[in-house]
């Protein structure tokens, strides 16, 4: 019992020391940063980060702002400019190619760690800083997005800027012209960076009408929300065709989710796919049942947040699981008032330690259950960047290129085409690649009989698939082949990708 004293105090002391500090949080930060960096070539582009890539400019023989705001106004009325005009001004700096592209988003997320940290930091503790941006950087649903060429990590970067600068001015009363300033500036960055911004907007609104006491500090707060809004205006307009285009089923037909499974999606997602935490979020609440401003604060914004999506999901029918994105800006004040809950516990120390390393194994385990595709698409599919990359010098005009996929469809199209047009463009073949999803509707002989007509008057055919998701498919697919193609080739110089190569008249 001594030397378990004992080592418990060791550990202890050393928690205290490390969650203390600044060093300890930039390592964390710096090991999320080396994760994503050395992700960035492994997943092919999503549609719509093609989307955002031609939105921004990618395509047009010389960039042009005007060009955003056209491409948005006439293609994308459902999206606000912040993120595209951001990108436009980070392509014009590093570079247009995909991969630097990817890099703004890491960089917002990193942001997103360091800002999460100081607001836990600045208004609980500075434990709960460190417990709350290690808690954030292994969130498996919020580290899917810190690759793909979209808003997201910004999305969360501009939300707990806002939240930061706006409770340090009404409960640090800073009300000088530049904390205005900022404050109206971060409000219209997070109005323009995602349409949602206006749940959490409207939680926010909703905590300054009731709780903050009305005095010239509170005006200027709410004066600085007021221009925020009023500069967005213009836009609306364009947002309301989005909406109708939206509920006229622009998104075609969807499993909408219902006001009760939304709400079970936003804490499923948001508590890392573990019921247990349920129970930190029951002491924050019963810290804001007690009048703790900070828990208070945070429940009401969530509460009003989910509360106002609810609504807008109801009347636009725009949210299914697959769309679960549009709720990430809810899971930072799930974890803040995790936090909240945490630091409850006081001198348990160890309880939080072990609280923090469940928190990390929940994620892994969640990402490696339920599986990254079931929310990204672009993951846990053929990485066919790579493909076209290893047959470049080998692919012959009239090829065809064909396999299944539980990941990504490859022929989903956009505006500005698909993702197998971006990768090859510069090569004469055709693609007929499978969905599992797809597949597993039909018989082996339907299977066989669609095979066949794609194979109709090939010379050549690439059989392309994962390792890990050959299935019964394999078996199926290569017989179907053998009726009238040699196999010549298998080269497995892709990691976890066959490629087999078959020739109608013999290998040569």
């Amino acid at each position: 019992m001594a030397l378990f004293q004992h080592w418990k105090a060791q550990i202890e002391r050393t928690y205290i020391r490390l969650s203390g500090g600044w060093p300890a949080a930039g390592f964390v930060i710096f090991m999320v940063y080396a994760w994503a960096a050395l992700l960035l070539d492994d997943y092919p582009i999503l549609p719509d980060g093609l989307r955002s890539m031609a939105t921004a400019g990618y395509f047009d023989p010389v960039p042009d702002l005007s060009l955003v705001f056209e491409r948005l106004a006439g293609v994308s009325q459902q999206h606000v400019p912040g993120y595209f005009l951001t990108l436009f001004a980070w392509a014009n700096i590093a570079g247009w190619d995909p991969l630097a592209l990817r890099l703004l988003s890491i960089w917002f997320g990193i942001f997103s760690l360091a800002l999460i940290y100081r607001l836990a930091r600045d208004f609980v503790s500075r434990e709960a800083g460190f417990c709350a941006l290690l808690m954030l950087a292994s969130l498996a649903f919020y580290n899917y997005w810190y690759l793909p060429i979209r808003m997201y990590t910004m999305f969360v970067a501009a939300e707990l800027l806002l939240l930061w600068i706006y409770f340090r001015i009404v409960w640090h009363k800073r009300t000088r012209a530049g904390s205005a300033f900022a404050l109206c500036l971060s409000c219209l960055i997070f109005l323009s960076t995602q349409i949602f911004s206006l749940a959490v907007c409207f939680g926010l609104a909703l905590y300054h009408l009731v709780f903050p006491r009305k005095t010239k500090h509170w005006l200027y707060v709410a004066l600085a929300g007021a221009i925020a809004m009023l500069v967005l205006l213009p836009w609306f307009g364009t947002l309301m065709t989005g909406a109708v285009e939206i509920v006229e089923g622009e998104f075609g037909e969807i499993a909408v989710l219902d006001p009760m499974r939304l709400t079970e999606t936003v804490f499923s997602l948001g508590l890392n796919g573990s019921i247990l935490f349920v129970a930190l979020l029951a002491l924050s609440l019963r810290q804001a049942v007690a009048r703790d401003r900070v828990a208070i604060a945070f429940w009401v914004i969530l509460i009003g947040a989910i509360g106002f999506i609810i609504a807008v999901n109801q009347l636009t029918g725009a949210i299914d699981r697959h769309r679960a994105r549009y709720l990430v800006v809810l899971f930072p004040l799930i974890i803040l008032l995790l936090v909240k809950g945490m630091m409850s516990l006081g001198r348990w120390k160890l309880v939080s330690i072990v609280l923090l390393l469940f928190w990390i194994a929940s994620g892994l385990l969640f990402q490696r259950r339920v599986g990254a595709d079931f929310f990204v698409r672009s993951y846990g599919t053929i990485p066919i960047h790579l493909v076209e990359r290893h047959l470049r010098d080998e692919l012959r005009a009239g090829d065809l290129v064909t396999g299944w996929t539980d990941g990504l469809n490859f022929d989903y199209r956009t505006p500005y085409g698909g993702v197998i047009d971006f990768y090859f463009a510069d090569h004469a073949v055709d693609f007929a690649f499978k969905h599992n999803y797809a597949l597993d509707q039909k018989s082996a002989d339907e299977i066989a009989a669609t095979l066949g007509k794609d194979l109709a008057g090939r010379e050549r055919v690439w059989l392309t698939y994962e390792l890990d998701n050959a299935g019964r498919y394999q078996a199926l697919f290569e017989s179907v082949l053998a009726q009238q193609y040699e196999r010549c080739s298998q080269d497995a110089g892709i990691r976890d990708v066959i490629i087999e190569l078959y020739q109608f008249n013999g290998c040569s």
